[in-house]
């Protein structure tokens, strides 16, 4: 199993104003560092939580048709299964209708249940499932708590930029971002 992500987030959880705000930054000129930082920190945090904060579209690669008939989603939360792609043994692909399976939805993870099974004969990579995942489409819609997880992480990493080479970078985390993404951790057994 292989995940690859299809659509990036159309948007960010924070503002270019709402960041430099927090800054305390009145100029223009390093605009374009304070938006990767952006980028940089919200990937970290979907990271640290195990959830995509804002929504984006993934694809999951599925090489053996499990015998229970449920597939579990490696991205979350689950907005929604936009399509499930099988391949036949000349590697055609061929969507599969969906009446023929359902998202549960309520489980650690969500799952892909499928009423019986198809002609899906191509031993690996056979399944591609697109799921669009994240905690909402807006920052409007994303939790005070992950914003200003994020916020933490941006003005660390601003202030300590030149400390350190790029391939070293995150050098480090800020005390209180593991305790403001706690909530939104999920758990593995």
């Amino acid at each position: 199993m292989t995940i690859a992500r299809i659509t990036p987030p159309g948007s960010e959880p924070l503002s270019l104003d709402e960041i430099k705000d927090h800054l305390r930054i009145d100029h223009a000129h390093e605009d374009v560092l304070i938006a990767d930082l952006l980028s940089a920190a919200r990937q970290h945090a979907e990271h640290l939580c195990g959830q995509k904060i804002i929504m984006q579209v993934w694809r999951q690669y599925e090489s053996s048709f499990p015998c229970d008939f449920t597939v579990p989603l490696r991205v979350a939360p689950v907005r929604s299964v936009d399509f499930v792609t099988a391949f036949d043994a000349q590697g055609q692909p061929n969507l599969v209708d969906g009446s023929l399976f359902e998202l549960v939805r309520g489980t650690e993870p969500a799952l892909i249940k499928f009423d019986r099974e198809f002609d899906r004969t191509r031993a690996f990579n056979g399944l591609e499932v697109d799921v669009t995942a994240g905690m909402g489409e807006l920052g409007v819609d994303i939790d005070d708590a992950i914003k200003r997880a994020i916020l933490l992480l941006i003005a660390h990493w601003y202030e300590f930029r030149g400390l350190v080479t790029p391939q070293q970078q995150p050098v480090s985390i800020p005390p209180g971002v593991d305790v403001l993404l706690s909530a939104y951790r999920t758990m593995k057994l």
